[in-house]
């Protein structure tokens, strides 16, 4: 029988889960290198996947995802020179989601 043992430190505790009844078990969604662009594309909408697609487009500097119309920010803690005059003319009068997320998009 296949057995599944993951660790998690979960408030500075190491704890040991194991699953025994792998037929609840899915596949993850493979979401690339940088995730989707707007989160109603995953295929299983819930909290893990939802953080797992905001933490690939993070590691790639890609810090504004869609979840429909609403724009979700995670802040980098550093600065991006993407908020010029430049990058508003841009996302000027288009129609939301036709240009990659940002604030100027909504």
């Amino acid at each position: 029988a296949q057995v599944i043992t993951v660790q998690a430190v979960i408030n500075n505790v190491t704890k040991t889960f194991t699953l025994n009844n792998l037929s609840s078990v899915r596949t993850r969604q493979d979401l690339g290198k940088t995730g989707v662009e707007d989160m109603i594309q995953l295929k299983d909408l819930n909290e893990a996947s939802l953080l797992w697609n905001l933490r690939l487009r993070y590691d790639s500097n890609l810090i504004y995802t869609y979840t429909g119309s609403i724009l979700v920010a995670v802040n980098p803690y550093k600065m991006f020179d993407n908020y010029g005059l430049d990058a508003v003319a841009q996302y000027e009068n288009q129609i939301l989601g036709t240009l990659p997320p940002h604030l100027f998009a909504v």
